[in-house]
Parts: C-alpha cells; sequence; structure tokens
C-alpha cells in the first residue's frame, strides 16, 4: 500500500514540474508578444486625423486626434457630430469614447470611490456599434427597398455580434437587454440611436434620454412612458427611414427574430399599392396563410399581398389557450382562471380591487411580452414602409396584429410623407380611450383608419382588460374614442377568433359605409 501510494505521490509530482515547465514557457512566450506589441505601439504615432465610420453619428468622417496615448486608444473627436471616438477593438471603424479629455476630478476630490469613478468616467467603448449590434450596416444606413421582400437582407449585420455573444446567457454590467419586454425595457442601444441625434430629448424626468443607461433608463421608462403608449416607438417615427430608426431596428430585430415579409400573390413589378396583413392569435388551423388568402381572393386585387410573420410561437401558444378559453364556460365567469394560464405568478392577486404590478410581473407574463413586442413589431414596420420609395399601402391586423398596425400608424405620423391609404383593425387588442394617440394614428393614413368591432369577444373582455388591471379598453370591443371610423359587427362576429372567416363581409361593410 505504501508503495502504491509512493508511486501516486511521484506521478503526481511529475504532472505538476511538467504543468509548471508548460506554464513557465507560455508565459515567457506571452511576454514576448506582449512586449513586441508594446514596442510597437510606443513607437507608433497616432495620426492626427483618419477617416473612418462613426458608432455616434453613423457617418463615414474625419476624426481629429485630441488626446494621445501610447499603451491605451487615443481619443478622437467625429467632424460630423462633434462627439468624441476611439478605434474600434475588431475593425477600422470608431468606438464611442467617454470625453474628449481625460477626467480628472474625481481623482482630486476626497470622496471615497474616487479611482472606480475616474475609470466610470473615462471608460470607452471596447466595440464599434456594428460590432456591439446596434447598426446592421454602417454603409446601408439610407438605404432603400424595391419591396418588402428586401427588408431582411438590408437589415442582416456585416459584422458578428460580438457584444451580442459575450451578453448571451448573462447580465452585462451597466446594459440592459431588452428580451421580450417592449420599451420600457428598452436598451440602452436604442436610446443612444435617438439621444445622440436629439430625438428624444427628455423623458419628462428632466433628464436627457441619451444619457440614460441601465436602470436608470429602465425607471424612467417605467415611470414616465408607460405600458400604453411606448413613447419610444413614436419619437423614433422622426428617424424611420434614416440612421436612428435603422439602428432602432436592428435593435428590435434580436426580439423579433422572425420578423419577415412573406408573398401571398405571386410578385408582380408594375403593382404600386401593397396590402399587409398581420397575425394575431393564431390557431391550429392557422398552420398557413390560407384564411388570408380566401379572405382577400376578391379584394385588394391591383395591389400585391403580403403577410408579416412575428412571434409565430408565442401567437399560437396563445391562440391555443384563447381556444380553451372560448369553451370554458366557468373561465367567461372569472378573469383569474384565464390568467392563471398565462402567468402563475400572477394568479394569486386577482381580486375585486384589481392588480398590483410590478415590473418583473410583466416581463414573467406572456400576454404582456406579446403586447410590447407588438409594438416593437410596430416599429419595424414603420421601419420597413419608411424604406420603400413610390410605394402605398393598405394595413389589416387581427388581434395583437391590429396591435402591430396602430404602433406602426403612430410611428408613421411622425414623417412627412403619408404612406398609408387605409388601415383596417379588427378584434384590435390596442386600447381605445387615448385620443392622442388615435389622433396621431389616424394622421398617418391618407383615407380611413377603421375601428371593426363586436360586442361578443370574450377574449378581449376577459383577458385584455383584466391583464391590464382594467385601465384599458380594447378597441375591438367597441367604438375608439377619436381619429377612427368604427364599425359595429356584433350582428355576425360571435367571437374573437371568427374575425378572420368573416373578413368578407367585414370589407363589404367597409364597402358599403364607403358608398
Amino acid at each position: 500500500m505504501f508503495n502504491r501510494f509512493k508511486d501516486q505521490l511521484d506521478s503526481a509530482k511529475i504532472k505538476a514540474e511538467k504543468a509548471l515547465s508548460e506554464g513557465r514557457e507560455q508565459l515567457s512566450k506571452t511576454y514576448v508578444d506582449v512586449s513586441g506589441q508594446l514596442k510597437e505601439r510606443l513607437e507608433k504615432e497616432d495620426p492626427e486625423n483618419l477617416e473612418a465610420w462613426c458608432s455616434w453619428c453613423g457617418e463615414y468622417s474625419s476624426h481629429t486626434l485630441t488626446v494621445a496615448r501610447k499603451v491605451a486608444r487615443s481619443t478622437y473627436q467625429c467632424s460630423g457630430c462633434f462627439l468624441p471616438t476611439v478605434g474600434c477593438r475588431y475593425c477600422e471603424n470608431m468606438a464611442k469614447a467617454a470625453s474628449l479629455e481625460v477626467k480628472n476630478s474625481e481623482l482630486e476630490s476626497e470622496q471615497s470611490g474616487k479611482v472606480g469613478s475616474f475609470f466610470k468616467d473615462n471608460w470607452s467603448n471596447e466595440l464599434c456599434s456594428e460590432h456591439d449590434g446596434t447598426t446592421p450596416d454602417f454603409s446601408k444606413a439610407r438605404d432603400t427597398i424595391e419591396d418588402l421582400s428586401g427588408f431582411s437582407e438590408l437589415m442582416k449585420p456585416k459584422q458578428k455580434n460580438i457584444y451580442g455573444a459575450a451578453k448571451r446567457g448573462a447580465a452585462i454590467a451597466g446594459g440592459v437587454a431588452a428580451v421580450g419586454t417592449g420599451a420600457v425595457f428598452a436598451a440602452p442601444g436604442i436610446a443612444a440611436a435617438l439621444g445622440t441625434t436629439g430625438i428624444l430629448g427628455a423623458a419628462g424626468t428632466g433628464t436627457a434620454i441619451s444619457s440614460l443607461s441601465g436602470a436608470a433608463l429602465t425607471s424612467a421608462a417605467v415611470a414616465k412612458l408607460g405600458v400604453g403608449g411606448l413613447a419610444i416607438v413614436t419619437a423614433a417615427g422622426a428617424g424611420l427611414g434614416g440612421k436612428a430608426g435603422f439602428g432602432i431596428a436592428g435593435s428590435y430585430l434580436k426580439d423579433i427574430p422572425d420578423f419577415d415579409f412573406t408573398p401571398l400573390r405571386a410578385l408582380k413589378t408594375n403593382l404600386n399599392h401593397q396590402t399587409i396583413v398581420v397575425n394575431g392569435f393564431l390557431t391550429e388551423n392557422d398552420r398557413d396563410t390560407t384564411d388570408w388568402t380566401t379572405a382577400l381572393a376578391e379584394h385588394q386585387t391591383d395591389s400585391q399581398l403580403w403577410h408579416l410573420n412575428w412571434e409565430a410561437k408565442t401567437l399560437r401558444k396563445l391562440g391555443s389557450f384563447v381556444g380553451n378559453l372560448s369553451k370554458n364556460v366557468a373561465a367567461k365567469q372569472t378573469a383569474k382562471i384565464g390568467i392563471a394560464a398565462a402567468s402563475k405568478r400572477l394568479a394569486g392577486s386577482v381580486n375585486a380591487a384589481g392588480w398590483a404590478y410590478t415590473a418583473a410581473d410583466m416581463v414573467g407574463n406572456p400576454w404582456h411580452s406579446a403586447m410590447f413586442n407588438a409594438e416593437k413589431t410596430g416599429a419595424l414596420l414603420a421601419e420597413a414602409i419608411s424604406r420603400t420609395e413610390g410605394q402605398s399601402f393598405t394595413l389589416i391586423g387581427h388581434s395583437l396584429g391590429a396591435r402591430v398596425v396602430f404602433f406602426a400608424l403612430m410611428a408613421l405620423a411622425t414623417k412627412e410623407q403619408q404612406y398609408i391609404e387605409d388601415a383596417v383593425l379588427v378584434g384590435g387588442a390596442v386600447g381605445r380611450d387615448e385620443r392622442t394617440s388615435w389622433l396621431d394614428a389616424s394622421s398617418a393614413v391618407k383615407g380611413t383608419l377603421y375601428n371593426c368591432h363586436s360586442d361578443n369577444d370574450d377574449v378581449l373582455r376577459f383577458l385584455y382588460r383584466t391583464a391590464n388591471a382594467g385601465l384599458s379598453s380594447p378597441a375591438g370591443l367597441g367604438p375608439a374614442v377619436v381619429g377612427a371610423r368604427n364599425l359595429d359587427c356584433t350582428d355576425f362576429i360571435t367571437g374573437h377568433n371568427v374575425w378572420k372567416e368573416n373578413l368578407p363581409k367585414v370589407l363589404q361593410r367597409i364597402e358599403t359605409c364607403q358608398a
């Protein structure tokens, strides 16, 4: 036994010595490499001026040296936006820098944590906007598309999203991941894309949104923007079709990865009018888009017909739940059963007084997640539409799809050009009492914004109103307060999931009221 122990000890000693030798060799090699790189860096002078893409303004501009450093990256100033820049760690583009000069005030103070504050004040981004996923491709920021099928190619990233790969599955200090949480938890990159161009201004807090990040942005958004208006989407409208809209769309596509347009009719080059249909809940019969093509077979025949794909998996899951809800008489009598299926954590808090929501509750509830992502999808839809030239559009949305259409209209309302001929909301899962929002949405439409509603829609009556704590009444249940042509379809719409099969009747009613 002793000999066996001695042999094991000798074997371990040999392995340790070998590991130590290999470690010294690797350390020596690393030292030589680093020494060589440092020597090369010390002998090399940074240019006084260089031409590169700027992560602040998105322009290919001249950058002037302001702070020269031998080891760390030197600081430059962009001639386009006059903001500080540093070289990206992975390419020739310029990343965002903290300041045009070194801030030493904290080091000279007597406050605690002054060293940490110094590094915080002087910290610059490691990556340019292409490599951190904020901008898909600097060179495409103002590009247009011939038709909607070109949008996915336009938004294809030029570079690998190194930041996204690093943060996947982990929290990034100072950052907020926007994973199905909507604008109330918008990623700092979105605020940066807007704030640096002065689009957002202040969020009612006295603080410029461009200066907010992480928790500060989250709290400001929750407190001031609210869950019903998504002010970031409408503010973003001013940047549609440009650099800001391009960056925002790139950020939202990470949350809506299946966003895409599918033609439902053979593409024709001579059609300048496009009709886009958007699904809400998907039932077992919604495995394809036959319901839309059948319903529109004799309508919108002079236009190209497109289906907007978004969140199919989530919508099908919600559709399954809605189907069960519609069949369950007991569920119709109490919203608690319905909400339990959507969010077990929230079910126990249902009572006569209403709901007390926290930010965490909203993130965990798939209904809220779907609503927030509908708002993001609306922003993406608006961005795609604004990239076209010489095209006009009719938008038709059902349920949450109507919410997508509504928020697309709100974003497009900030554009001088009116792209939308008519918009039709059927069984809309969007609030009907916000005057300003409906006026904004209707202003984006050349013709008419139709709100088609039915008093027989128990899904909206129970699920929507209860999940929103009774603070919002859905447009699919009654007339919108202002801005829309309200059409009561109670006489032939018996429930939430029969809207599309009855769409020909809805369109016939619209044509009748137009006559």
